[in-house]
């Protein structure tokens, strides 16, 4: 199948475009929630997901760079797996995702078995699931709670390779916002040049994602 065509063809291409339609209308009733409390409670079932082109982006990635494994910290409903996953068919390779709640990770299977794709969801806390020896990382995509980005890192880093790409989403575009916020000892651990890290801030239409290349 012609690599540039996979991501249009169905069926991923039509459980991406339900998906990511439930994910906007959910962003726009969140938007509409007065009250704290039920906003607070929408957020348990939000999609929480990336947009169209930052998934096309990912899906790029994985096949510019051959990556065969495939790591994914806060996989939600499944949509930035869809992409990820939609590589990994194209590299040969395999993708790991994490999601604290079960709900959640029962629809992204869901979604990922219609769309022909596969991934294997870890269910429970990212920290406890990805604990212990595993296969080298080809890619690691962060993408859950900002504040456990640097613990998720530091957990999987011994089984980082020189090479080996780490992306995170929901990153400030301006250099000098990525100085505070919860994605700020995350930053500071990759600018550290003892840490053996590249990196840049890709922006997109909402947000940046943060691109880091270990040497």
């Amino acid at each position: 199948m012609d690599q540039l065509n996979r991501l249009k063809t169905d069926p991923i291409a039509r459980v991406l475009k339900r998906e990511h339609g439930a994910a906007r209308a959910q962003a726009q009733a969140r938007r509409r929630d007065a009250d704290p409390a039920e906003r607070a409670e929408r957020m348990k079932s939000s999609y929480l997901a990336i947009r169209p082109d930052q998934g096309r982006w990912l899906y790029g990635l994985v096949v510019a760079t051959g990556a065969k494994e495939i790591v994914e910290f806060g996989t939600s409903f499944g949509i930035s797996t869809l992409y990820l996953a939609a590589g990994a068919a194209e590299t040969g390779g395999r993708v790991t995702g994490t999601e604290f709640h079960p709900e959640k990770a029962g629809k992204a299977r869901a979604n990922l078995a219609e769309a022909g794709l596969e991934a294997e969801i870890l269910v429970g806390d990212a920290l406890e699931t990805l604990a212990g020896e595993g296969a080298e990382i080809d890619l690691l995509f962060l993408d859950g709670g900002k504040d456990l980005y640097l613990p998720v890192l530091q957990r999987l880093l011994p089984r980082l390779h020189r090479g080996s790409v780490v992306v995170a989403d929901n990153i400030p575009v301006e250099r000098e916002a990525r100085k505070s916020g919860p994605t700020a000892p995350f930053h500071a651990f990759l600018r550290d040049p003892a840490n053996g890290f590249v990196s840049s801030v890709a922006a997109f239409a909402k947000g940046g994602m943060s691109f880091s290349v270990k040497l």
